[in-house]
């Protein structure tokens, strides 16, 4: 039976790993990851507007990891659409790197959800080690977090390429 101090670690690791791995599944279910605002560039130079005139230029964008919304604005008011990654955004934004956003992301919830169990295991039952001994019981929250750094990079790159083709 472990120590109460050991109990107290292993109980406090498995709720943040278990809170992690639930936040990380909320969040990836949402739609609404960046936003942004857009200029119409030719409605603005057509009617030479300056100052608070390009505020009936600027359109709206947000999406998140399947989809997302827009509004275009090119001086006539708002025109909202929604818009889906497969059918419309295949042009815009490399399949490969979205796939691979959409992969790691499931990696993040697994290994949290792996994690939280070694370590709610360790806690409460009979005191368990995986790979390489008690470091190896970090390992699974080592690979949710590189997982999750990876989300982060990628997701950034692939906004970074299409945001523009998005909006008009």
């Amino acid at each position: 039976m472990p120590s109460l101090q050991q109990t107290l670690l292993f109980s406090l690791s498995g709720v943040l790993a278990l809170s992690s791995g639930l936040l990380s599944a909320v969040v990836s279910g949402l739609p609404l990851w960046v936003g942004g605002s857009v200029l119409c560039l030719t409605g603005a130079e057509l009617v030479n507007a300056s100052g608070p005139e390009l505020e009936k230029f600027r359109g709206e964008l947000s999406y998140g990891l399947l989809g997302g919304r827009r509004v275009r604005q090119c001086g006539l008011g708002g025109r909202a659409s929604s818009f889906y990654f497969f059918p419309e955004l295949l042009s815009a934004i490399p399949v490969g790197l979205h796939v691979s956003v959409l992969f790691f992301c499931g990696v993040v919830v697994l290994f949290s959800s792996v994690a939280s169990g070694f370590f709610f295991f360790n806690a409460f039952g009979r005191p368990y080690e995986t790979l390489q001994g008690p470091l190896g019981l970090y390992l699974w929250t080592a690979i949710s977090c590189v997982s999750s750094c990876l989300v982060m990079i990628l997701f950034a790159s692939e906004v970074t390429g299409g945001a523009a083709d998005l909006m008009y």
